[in-house]
């Protein structure tokens, strides 16, 4: 398996690196939680495990178990406080 340095300079059929989409990305996904937050939308969220988190507008984070089935959740835990989520850094920006 190859490292992402080895490949972030390659160029795509747009013209752009490998280093330019992911950052174009990154940009996209921040503003989608901010614009949601200004709304008051929690947004959903996976871990590299599978398990569902919801992002919150104070800046915490539930984890949660969510019923595809009937459209609804339910708050296991909360895994950060105010400010303290994975994407509490994006408030201050």
């Amino acid at each position: 398996m190859c490292k992402y340095a080895e490949i972030e300079n390659i160029r795509l059929s747009n013209g752009k690196t490998i280093k330019q989409v992911n950052a174009e990305v990154s940009e996209e996904v921040e503003r989608i939680y901010l614009e949601g937050w200004t709304k008051g939308i929690a947004i959903p969220f996976r871990d590299n495990k599978g398990n569902i988190y919801l992002a919150n507008p104070d800046g915490s984070e539930d984890l949660v178990d969510f019923n595809r089935k009937e459209r609804s959740y339910k708050v296991i835990s909360r895994v950060a406080d105010k400010g303290q989520g994975r994407y509490a850094y994006l408030l201050n920006k």
